[in-house]
């Protein structure tokens, strides 16, 4: 993929607009009509960079079946033979210790792929039997979902918009889940020493933002997952989860995608 498109993903996602479509030789960025601002476009990265040509497009678009619209992007992913993900319009596939079912919505956009890649890769290297986990900024729940799978005890799916929510909540359903509450929400509702894991894939402002409530929601010894930033972030990123007396690993890297695992130190 051109690494523009990824930065202008991180950029768009800043600005409010919430699911992307790849098509030949560009995408589709959507956002809602109350939160659209052309001005804003206009200090976006590649609209600054002399290097870089961009030409655009915009048009109302009407209400429509989104499942059926994103059937034709979505594609399953695969971590190893330890996981695949897929919707059900995928054919099963043998061999894949957690097979995870998802409709896809508009919570799903371009970088998916990469993220969930890593945050499931990521995941399979914790020990999550018996745990507390939250998945904050769920979308479709998958992590959620998984996190049930490898052992978790209670996981909590946060996400502060409605339709991820409900999206999150059918899939859930469908995935036969019992120890997973989906609720609409934010880091702010997350109580101190709550979790044993939070799985964060969201955006860089908003995980900044957030670093204070979620260093104060792990336990002491407890894992953050951070990702859904791209490269040149990790600096900001590390210097966010130390401030806060997190204690930040090597990162991961998909294309132009990266993920962060950061611990909170035991107790002395």
């Amino acid at each position: 993929m051109d690494p523009w498109r990824d930065v202008l993903i991180a950029e768009l996602g800043e600005l409010g607009y919430d699911s992307f479509e790849e098509t030949h030789g560009g995408m589709r960025a959507y956002i809602p009509s109350d939160r659209y601002e052309r001005a804003a476009l206009n200090d976006l990265l590649a609209m600054r960079d002399p290097h870089v040509r961009v030409s655009m497009t915009v048009r109302e678009v009407k209400n429509e079946n989104w499942n059926a619209a994103w059937e034709s992007s979505f594609e399953p992913v695969r971590v190893g033979k330890e996981v695949i993900i897929r919707a059900d319009f995928h054919p099963a596939e043998a061999g894949y210790r957690h097979d995870l079912v998802i409709t896809p919505r508009m919570a799903f956009g371009t970088g998916h792929h990469a993220t969930t890649h890593m945050m499931v890769e990521a995941m399979l290297t914790l020990d999550l039997e018996g745990a507390r986990v939250c998945d904050m900024g769920c979308g479709t729940g998958v992590l959620a979902i998984l996190a049930e799978r490898m052992g978790a005890a209670h996981v909590r799916a946060i996400d502060y918009d409605q339709q991820a929510v409900e999206n999150a909540r059918d899939n859930v359903r469908g995935n036969h889940c019992e120890s997973i509450i989906v609720e609409k929400g934010d880091v702010t509702g997350l109580g101190p020493d709550s979790c044993d894991a939070i799985l964060a894939n969201i955006e860089r402002n908003t995980l900044l933002r957030g670093m204070a409530s979620l260093a104060a929601a792990l336990c002491p010894g407890g894992t953050l997952l951070l990702s859904g930033f791209l490269r040149p972030d990790v600096p900001a990123m590390r210097q966010g989860a130390a401030a806060q007396g997190l204690e930040a690993g090597d990162a991961l890297y998909r294309g132009e995608w990266a993920l962060l695992t950061c611990r909170k130190p035991e107790r002395p």
